[in-house]
């Protein structure tokens, strides 16, 4: 189960059995709170099959008291048949009748209206095993599609009117060229800047330091060419024109079937077959991609030299580095999470400086020794040793949180304050 970052969530462990293959989750969207259940049901006996269902309905009406305000969702892999849940199957069994009183119990709405599985045997009955099942029908709209990969269930797509817009911008991270950079106008840009007033603008060490700081990114911006790139996780470097193709004729087979069987056409089991093979065609054109992209990226790695800068900027790249931050947002105290390195970082600080006093009582704390009066001796930085440091700086090497890169410190070190 994932949440956006935005959206605060909760575990309910106290609702789950270890005996049964549910998760129960409260989400709290800011206009509202929904307690979500998800369930899979293998195919167990009667008696595992009754458990379950009173499981669930002891565990929904404890949670229902415990959030009075909340509405409840199930939703997953019931394997269950009822014939007001199957699409065309009309057999029912001890579990879709166990399901439907549930349903009748909890006052909860059945909103999946399709079939869910298409089985890759042709003599199979497609049927409705995947269910969503609300308190509050009229704000959810579902809808089904093509099986993803090798899952011969379709996509159930449901979409709430409590979910909140995504107030998150798109992650960019910003390209240089430095091969087009016009490195002698950069040095003529900042040997005639004012740096006297920027580098004694305050009595506060930061904020000069913030203030250099944006005159060496605008002289960067002036002179060294860039473009902002998307960095979100989304993009699938092994995803082929012909996967695209392959899952285009998925797609197209399915939509297909799906209207032959609305219009009870008398091709349906001819249009079912159709969709069986670009479903398997589709998987294996995937499966090669997939490969070809895993046995491409061992072949570079094996060509860079070990821990070069090439080496793990493949390497980070392949595990998402870039994309996602290590830790998830963590929950303050006060309830609201924290999202950015710094938040993160302070909570930590806090949480350790919280169980690290120790109580000392009444004891009084103890005596510095008095050493008088003392003074920091006079730093002198050298202009020439300062330029010896730049000089020797690598290139290599990533930029601090300034942003400001080591090749323009080393390219542009002639400026004189």
């Amino acid at each position: 189960m994932y949440a956006r970052d935005d959206i605060c969530y909760r575990r309910l462990r106290n609702l789950e059995d270890s005996r049964f293959s549910t998760l129960w989750a409260l989400v709290d969207t800011g206009l509202d709170k929904i307690i979500y259940a998800c369930v899979y049901r293998s195919h167990s006996g009667d008696q595992e099959t009754t458990g379950l269902t009173q499981h669930l309905s002891e565990a929904a009406e404890a949670a229902q008291q415990r959030y009075p305000s909340a509405q409840l969702v199930l939703l997953g892999d019931f394997n269950a048949h009822h014939q007001e849940w199957l699409f065309p199957f009309q057999c029912i069994d001890n579990a879709g009748r166990e399901m439907r009183k549930l349903a009748l119990t909890l006052n909860l709405t059945q909103l999946v209206q399709g079939a869910t599985r298409v089985p890759d045997v042709d003599s199979h009955t497609p049927n409705c095993l995947d269910l969503l099942l609300t308190t509050d029908p009229d704000h959810y709209s579902v809808s089904i599609s093509a099986p993803l990969g090798s899952s011969d269930h379709c996509l159930v797509k449901s979409v709430s009117v409590y979910s909140p817009p995504d107030p998150s911008p798109r992650g960019t991270r910003r390209m240089w060229r430095y091969r087009s950079a016009d490195w002698d106008g950069m040095r003529s840009f900042f040997a005639c800047y004012p740096w006297q007033p920027t580098c004694f603008s305050s009595e506060d060490a930061s904020s000069c330091a913030e203030a250099v700081t944006d005159v060496l990114r605008q002289g960067m911006e002036y002179y060294i060419p860039f473009s902002d790139v998307s960095v979100s996780g989304g993009a699938r470097p092994w995803f082929s024109a012909e996967c695209g193709r392959a899952n285009a004729l998925k797609r197209a087979a399915y939509r297909a079937w799906v209207d032959s069987r609305t219009r009870n056409s008398l091709d349906v089991s001819e249009k079912k077959k159709a969709f069986n093979r670009a479903a398997k065609s589709c998987k294996k054109v995937m499966q090669r991609a997939w490969f070809d992209h895993i046995s491409r990226i061992g072949n570079k790695l094996a060509s860079y030299p070990a821990g070069s800068k090439a080496f793990w900027s493949l390497a980070k790249s392949v595990e998402s580095n870039f994309c996602r931050p290590s830790l998830p947002p963590l929950l303050r105290p006060d309830g609201s999470l924290a999202h950015t390195a710094e938040e993160k970082a302070n909570l930590f600080a806090s949480l350790f400086a919280e169980f690290s006093r120790l109580d000392s009582g009444d004891a009084s704390p103890p005596a510095a020794p008095d050493g008088g009066e003392t003074s920091m001796s006079d730093i002198r930085i050298h202009q020439k040793d300062v330029r010896r440091v730049l000089r020797n700086l690598d290139v290599n090497k990533a930029s601090g949180p300034d942003g400001i890169l080591a090749i323009v410190c080393k390219y542009v070190r002639v400026w004189n304050v």
